[in-house]
């Protein structure tokens, strides 16, 4: 239902986990709406319409710092809300009673009694939203459904700690106890202060009615008397049925960070937890991040660019900071869990700000997809010497023709994709791994991505998904850069004479939408990052053109952005050099800094290990070698008025100007269009003095009682057609009966 289903659905579950020890989400019959039910204790059957409302009252224990649900939500206010908003309905079962909830816009809520023999256990919420929500099915409950799994594991059992505040943040708290003496506040509700002497001087005082200095003067009684709460108290998410659901690549660490109001500092403490799995190369980047067991509503973007995770969202990159995570080049799946006994907020509201945590994510994530990418290379190595054994009769079983030669050529059979092997080779596989592991087709991949390297040529028959985009500019056409695609493009003659190759898809709106590639005759391609094998086939394809045609690459100036346009030119293991020439534009790191662009600072890899930079660079600017492995300067440093300026100049000494074919062809084109145009202006007049129009409207009132006699019989005249064509289309038996009507 849309994202504020997902909302309602989170917050009652959240509530319902705070009340009792488990729940259960799920939809209602026809997806009209979702119901959320635990085994508490119930709801008093006078506070329920309360409960309900949104003029609700904040309770003080929302400003009480603990490492529990609650931190980021607004709980059943939210619920109310959107029922009213959305003109939906709520009904709520709790000790024996069944009650319809109307919440008002004066911010209460009406209860109607629908039944008073609910005999079920706990509380029992249904929620229908109206239509304005969105429509409601299973993703809606996915939030809700994560709740429910991460409530398990260690959990937080004391009590709020003076080291987690300053003396403004604890005097709010104390503002926000209504009719809560201090001493009761804090021996209720604080570590160590148990000792009446921490409350001397405050005997009978309201917590609503202290002052500042006040705060201050408790805040440093209940610091000395208790120690800061260890980490390792927090607790933890992860549990066995965490691991099977997530995986088993799963990282935890602790941290803590200060938060600060005038010169007063608090500690904060926290634990990361993250789960890592590697997805498949056409895949992408997903992220998930819980903090306190539920999820963040705020929007958290993951995208893959080269060897890095870019995470944005909820301050993890901020004006002038881009976060990045060097995670290789496939995609990964991230499920990251926060618990914090405090979580700052962005200035939207209750989105989290994550800024404090982003080393420790960087680490977290870094080190659980390590564990899972030592895990493929082991995997790897264990399926190589199967998947190679049995690959013949998998690609034979697949596409169900012969493989001639060692893997030389196919025939007999049709195409097939990758992935139909890996099924077939699958049950060879699964005797080797552990119980619960299953073959990844991603290691499949890698597998043959090696072995067709070794080939020297891609496997006969196998096509693989698009991953890239070609545009022409002047047929307004783009197509998906994929093999049977590239296969099946012809460029048109004499329509674009430059090619740019950038590895950025983002770009291509721009360049559009400026018709800049319309002005310079340049055909756009990309893959999103390095070429795959089908941008290579294209640009192989694109020789011995009738027109010269030449090839740009652009790039980030960093150091797989320089092996971008190397492996774009130079020879490789898997297939010969282009044979198109190929010009770099760029951008180049010294270039980038002439330019006075933003350089960022990346960090260096673990191990002794390199980041890969192109021999031009090595050869030519041998400093920034190492400069590459610790810097990079990205083509989004540039406005975009600055990047158009930029490649147009870069392209001008290689620009051979707009493309002219020679007289033959213009004289063709020519004659062509004056015949066409003839034709239909001859045509337009002989339909106009004859009166075309009119002639068909008479012809067509007198076929009408025969074609009205005639469509009582479609239904059969369509059925036996299919008998007899079963690849047909209902349109076509029609056409056919149209045809022969007319004709008699």
């Amino acid at each position: 239902g849309g994202k504020i289903g997902a909302v309602v659905a989170k917050e009652l579950v959240d509530n319902a986990l705070d009340e009792s020890s488990s729940c259960i989400v799920g939809l209602l019959s026809d997806n009209i709406g979702f119901f959320v039910q635990d085994n508490g204790p119930g709801i008093d059957l006078d506070e329920v319409a309360d409960l309900f409302s949104i003029g609700r009252q904040q309770k003080s224990t929302k400003f009480l710092r603990l490492p529990t649900r609650g931190a980021l939500g607004n709980g059943l206010r939210v619920v109310a809300s959107a029922v009213l908003v959305t003109k939906g309905k709520l009904i709520v079962s709790t000790r024996g009673q069944v009650m319809n909830l109307i919440p008002r816009d004066d911010g209460t809520t009406k209860k109607e009694v629908i039944n008073d023999h609910y005999d079920g256990a706990g509380t029992r919420v249904e929620v229908c939203l109206g239509s304005d929500a969105g429509r409601l099915d299973e993703r809606t409950l996915r939030w809700a459904r994560d709740a429910i799994r991460f409530a398990g594991g260690q959990r937080y059992n004391g009590k709020t700690s003076g080291h987690w505040y300053t003396s403004r943040d604890f005097f709010e708290l104390c503002d926000s106890a209504k009719g809560m003496t201090v001493r009761k506040l804090l021996t209720d509700h604080f570590e160590g202060c148990g000792d009446s002497a921490i409350t001397s001087g405050f005997k009978g005082k309201q917590a609503s009615d202290i002052s500042l200095d006040e705060a201050k003067t408790l805040l440093a009684r209940i610091r000395g008397a208790s120690d800061p709460v260890k980490h390792n108290r927090l607790g933890k998410c992860n549990t066995s049925d965490l691991e099977e659901y997530l995986g088993p690549y799963y990282v935890k660490i602790e941290g803590a960070y200060k938060s600060e109001i005038n010169s007063e500092v608090a500690v904060i403490p926290y634990v990361v937890e993250a789960w890592a799995s590697l997805l498949e190369e056409d895949d992408s980047d997903k992220i998930s991040i819980l903090v306190n067991r539920t999820a963040i509503t705020g929007e958290v973007a993951a995208t893959h660019s080269k060897t890095n995770l870019n995470l944005s969202g909820c301050n993890l990159s901020d004006e002038g900071y881009v976060y990045l995570i060097d995670v290789g080049q496939r995609p990964v799946k991230v499920t990251l869990s926060i618990i914090t006994p405090y979580m700052p907020k962005t200035t939207e509201g209750k989105n989290p700000d994550l800024r404090p945590f982003r080393d420790t994510i960087d680490k977290a994530i870094t080190k659980a997809v390590n564990r899972a990418k030592k895990n493929a290379r082991k995997a790897k190595q264990d399926d190589k010497p199967i998947i190679l054994a049995h690959l013949k009769e998998g690609m034979e079983k697949a596409g169900g023709g012969k493989v001639i030669g060692y893997f030389e050529n196919y025939v007999g059979g049709i195409r097939f994709p990758l992935r139909n092997v890996f099924y077939v080779i699958r049950p060879y596989l699964l005797p080797i791994k552990e119980s619960g592991d299953e073959p990844e087709y991603g290691t499949f991949a890698d597998v043959i991505g090696d072995f067709e390297n070794e080939l020297g040529h891609d496997l006969p028959g196998v096509y693989r998904d698009p991953r890239g985009a070609f545009y022409d500019p002047h047929e307004n056409k783009t197509i998906p850069v994929g093999t049977l695609t590239v296969e099946k493009y012809i460029p048109p003659d004499w329509s674009f004479n430059k090619v740019l190759y950038i590895e950025k898809e983002g770009y291509f709106p721009i360049l559009q939408g400026t018709e800049w590639a319309k002005k310079h005759d340049c055909a756009l391609l990309t893959s999103k990052g390095q070429a795959t094998r089908a941008v290579k086939d294209l640009l192989d394809s694109l020789e011995g053109r009738k027109e010269e045609i030449v090839v740009f690459c652009v790039h980030d100036a960093d150091a797989y952005g320089t092996s971008i346009y190397q492996a774009l030119q130079k020879e490789t293991r898997a297939r010969k050099a282009r044979k198109v020439e190929i010009i770099n534009l760029g951008l180049e790191p010294w270039e980038g800094k002439k330019m006075d662009l933003a350089v960022e600072t990346i960090g260096q890899l673990k191990k002794g290990r390199r980041r890969p930079v192109a021999q031009y660079v090595k050869d030519e600017h041998p400093q920034y070698d190492k400069w590459l492995q610790t810097h990079r300067i990205e083509l989004n440093a540039m406005t975009m008025p600055q990047f158009i300026d930029w490649l147009s100049k870069k392209m001008e000494p290689y620009d051979q100007g707009k493309l002219i074919p020679p007289e033959d062809v213009l004289t063709k084109d020519l004659q062509e269009k004056v015949h066409k145009t003839q034709e239909d202006d001859i045509r337009d007049k002989i339909l106009e003095e004859q009166d075309f129009k009119g002639q068909v409207e008479r012809a067509y009132k007198k076929l009408t009682p025969k074609m009205n006699k005639k469509a009582k019989e479609l239904h059969n005249d369509v059925a036996d057609d299919f008998k007899k064509n079963p690849a047909h289309s209902w349109h076509d038996p029609i056409l056919e009966v149209a045809r022969n009507l007319v004709a008699k």
